[in-house]
């Protein structure tokens, strides 16, 4: 529901989001929508019950830090995730967004804090509030200024305003370094002007010691500066599925360094 001081645009803002996941199927791993209100106040939307809140949440409650943004008493955080169970959401978020390009659908703020963690750690694409349908040429170009999810966002998008799926795999990229540091805040200790001027220059995030080489290159693949060089998510579905069975070869949780990972910024931009 919204708030009772919400504006016009914020109404507008969830009835664009209402009529976008009405077309929807549903899928195991985008969030389902169960039904809506909109004949009379308050304007409600309706969505399947998410026991164990965002993702990112749950990353960083798993190893004893605070979740900013979802607290059920009932629901107690897993601690020491898997590198199996890394892999695994992993390959949800892009068996999700496989399905959502394939609309297509371009999501624009795809990170972890914009997942939910369903029954069965299953993993779903949910918050379609800046996402838009696209049928023409594919690409959104954005003509006005509005908050923009800087760490996250593509270089096209945030120079140019222009936004595609293959936008959106940028964002998945950065999306795999906060599952892979399991909640660590991406560009730590460089601020916004920082990160654009160095992403100008090719800089692109190191690879953490504990992740294997193969790994880190389908991250930095996802991040290429020519959008079209970017793999499809069909290919990083793919890409993901033939790696599951060496998990624990490609994340090794015994070298993964905690203090490196621990002074999380919250999610502010």
């Amino acid at each position: 529901m919204l708030k009772d001081d919400a504006s016009e645009s914020d109404r507008k803002d969830l009835m664009s989001e209402l009529r976008l996941m009405k077309e929807l199927d549903a899928h195991p791993h985008v969030t389902e929508l169960l039904g809506c209100v909109t004949k009379s106040e308050p304007l409600m939307v309706l969505i399947e019950y998410i026991p164990y809140g965002d993702l990112l949440g749950y990353l960083r409650k798993s190893r004893g830090l605070n979740d900013t943004y979802f607290e059920d008493p009932d629901i107690k955080p897993q601690t020491n995730l898997t590198s199996e169970q890394l892999m695994k959401f992993a390959w949800q978020v892009a068996d999700g967004m496989s399905y959502l390009s394939s609309i297509p659908i371009i999501h624009r703020d795809l990170a972890a804090r914009n997942v939910f963690v369903g029954a069965g750690e299953t993993c779903k694409v949910t918050d379609f509030g800046m996402a838009r349908d696209v049928l023409d040429d594919n690409i959104y170009q954005m003509r006005s200024k509005g908050r923009i999810p800087l760490k996250w966002t593509a270089f096209e998008a945030l120079l140019y305003g222009k936004y595609s799926t293959k936008s959106d795999v940028w964002s998945y990229g950065v999306l795999l370094y906060e599952i892979f540091t399991i909640g660590g805040s991406p560009y730590p200790k460089m601020d916004g002007r920082q990160i654009l001027t160095s992403l100008e220059a090719g800089y692109r995030m190191p690879r953490p010691q504990h992740v294997d080489n193969k790994l880190y290159d389908l991250m930095t693949n996802c991040w290429k500066h020519d959008p079209n060089l970017r793999p499809s998510f069909e290919d990083i579905r793919k890409t993901l599925k033939e790696m599951e069975d060496h998990h624990k070869g490609l994340i090794n949780l015994e070298n993964y360094d905690d203090r490196l990972y621990v002074n999380v910024d919250d999610l502010a931009e």
